[in-house]
């Protein structure tokens, strides 16, 4: 993971989901001298490297993660490429109405950022976005600002100072774009990747813009359906085989060795959810195209890179398990489900090293609680020098351990009265370091627990 690509110092969330007001969760670091590994120090402020978030079932700790995912995919690709149907706030039918509001406090390279956007799910449009630059003084500085008014106008500004009359004028003609006579396009994009996208400056305003789109770019999530798509390509990398056999060991699932092999493409098999002579044109495309070099072949979220062998025959490369017996050798398929999620969560620690921010969603998914906390402990101690973060949600109370944790990376999120997902910490508790948390958890001292209906009889059910 490249060090020095940025940190997440907050991000707050509202009329999303399960979010009707505004929710924040913070990686300012408090007093807590405890676990100092776990805090980088940032142009002069403490920030978190991880945060687990806590919580009943349908609390909205998923929401979370997926408020970080549809905001990073609005800011990248546009509010086209999401999906806006049932995205606001549905309890309240008024919700509809009222802007969905993303902010992130980020640091980039060697300035804070405010960074937002609202947006409207009526019309369909971004409503407002701002790049806002901190000084060390809390001094605010508008890169840039766009806001539509009462009257459906769009208006734009820029504060900052040039050191030449070409990049104001560029700037000009950027936020000209986005201006009153804004096109139906320009309503859906972010004025963050127009220019990032549009400007190829090494230096500048225009370099700073792009180097907080980078860092969007980077992010990582992983749901608990997610997969990783490089393990074919894995089997010819002698490097992560050695890698992914350590820690397999490490995480003691019986697995001695990683070894790669190939195995022929059975396009019938893999391709069978549409009519047969349809698979068979894109064996004969593939097979035509392969005869030059090895083709990239995507099936769901699987990577295959397919070439022909000395006969002709086309073929990709296969991980293999050994368990013990190297006569006998381990599929995927034939792995636990623990061990599947392993081989997911694991490229986290090589693969895309310039990501500055991971998320997985329910981190101890088919995950032994020991298991779980190993892979935690393996976090902290990989990015120790890196400016890393991780958001991850769990159910594992377990984890709920101030010899792993610290007091301010507990997070809980818990269902109002009204059905909206209310996001605090368990530094507000100001708990000692020494006190067992996990059992106040699932007494109900910190909420977000489930609360089950005393009055509910299931004798009762079956009599009726």
């Amino acid at each position: 993971m490249k060090e020095g690509m940025g940190m997440l110092v907050g991000f707050s969330v509202g009329n999303y989901k399960s979010f009707k007001d505004r929710q924040k969760i913070s990686f300012e670091a408090s007093k807590i001298i405890r676990h100092k590994s776990h805090v980088a120090l940032k142009r002069g402020k403490r920030i978190l490297k991880s945060g687990l978030v806590f919580g009943a079932n349908a609390g909205g700790k998923s929401n979370l993660v997926k408020a970080i995912r549809f905001s990073r995919e609005i800011v990248l690709t546009g509010l086209d490429k999401v999906n806006l149907s049932k995205s606001h706030f549905r309890i309240d039918g008024n919700m509809y109405k009222e802007p969905g509001i993303f902010e992130y406090r980020i640091m980039v390279g060697d300035f804070e950022y405010s960074y937002g956007i609202a947006i409207s799910y009526l019309e369909k449009i971004i409503l407002s976005e701002w790049l806002i630059r901190i000084d060390n003084s809390g001094k605010e500085l508008y890169i840039f600002n766009r806001e539509v008014d009462d009257n459906n106008i769009s208006h734009t500004e820029s504060e900052v100072e040039y050191s030449n009359i070409e990049d104001r004028n560029r700037m000009d003609f950027y936020l000209e774009g986005f201006s009153e006579n804004i096109s139906e396009a320009y309503k859906k994009k972010t004025i963050l990747s127009d220019i990032a996208l549009r400007a190829n400056k090494k230096v500048g305003i225009f370099a700073e813009i792009k180097r907080i789109y980078e860092w969007f770019e980077d992010i990582i999530i992983l749901f608990p359906n997610s997969k990783y798509s490089g393990l074919n390509q894995v089997a010819v990398d002698e490097d992560k085989k050695l890698f992914f056999s350590s820690l397999m060991s490490y995480f003691d699932t019986g697995i001695e060795s990683v070894e790669g092999g190939s195995r022929e493409m059975d396009f019938y098999k893999v391709l069978d959810s549409i009519p047969r002579e349809e698979a068979e044109k894109i064996k004969i495309d593939i097979s035509n195209a392969a005869n030059e070099h090895p083709i990239m072949f995507k099936v769901d979220e699987q990577v295959f890179e397919l070439r022909k062998d000395e006969n002709g025959n086309l073929v990709y490369n296969t991980l293999s398990m050994n368990h013990g017996n190297t006569d006998d050798m381990f599929d995927y398929n034939d792995e636990s489900d623990g061990t599947k999620r392993l081989f997911d969560l694991i490229p986290l620690f090589y693969v895309n090293r310039k990501a500055s921010l991971i998320l997985i969603d329910e981190i101890d998914r088919s995950l032994h609680t020991n298991l779980t906390r190993n892979f935690l402990e393996l976090f902290y101690e990989v990015v120790k020098e890196k400016d890393c973060q991780l958001i991850a949600t769990t159910h594992d109370s377990n984890l709920l351990d101030l010899e792993l944790l610290r007091q301010d990376e507990i997070w809980f999120v818990e269902r109002q009265d009204d059905h909206s997902s209310k996001v605090f910490s368990l530094n507000k508790f100001k708990e000692r370091f020494d006190k067992k948390i996990d059992k106040e958890y699932l007494l109900g001292r910190y909420g977000a627990i489930p609360v089950f209906d005393d009055n509910y009889v299931l004798e009762e059910i079956y009599e009726e």
